[in-house]
């Protein structure tokens, strides 16, 4: 069974506040190289979904969907 993370969420949340990708990093404070190995599902660190997850207001078990 593997998880996988939902962009959508991230996606959905630029487009409804009109942010660029790297502006969304700044205010979660993650670099942009991590922000693209979440979207991908490479190798990051488990910090900066709980840094995501506090910018957007939930949980990070919200953040993916399982198989």
């Amino acid at each position: 069974m593997k998880n996988e993370f939902k962009k959508e969420i991230i996606e959905n949340y630029l487009t409804a506040n009109k942010i660029s990708k790297n502006k969304f990093c700044k205010l979660c404070g993650i670099s942009f190289c991590t922000l693209e190995k979440i979207m991908n599902n490479k190798n990051y660190r488990i910090v900066a979904l709980f840094k995501i997850a506090r910018m957007l207001k939930i949980q990070v078990y919200q953040m993916f969907r399982e198989d």
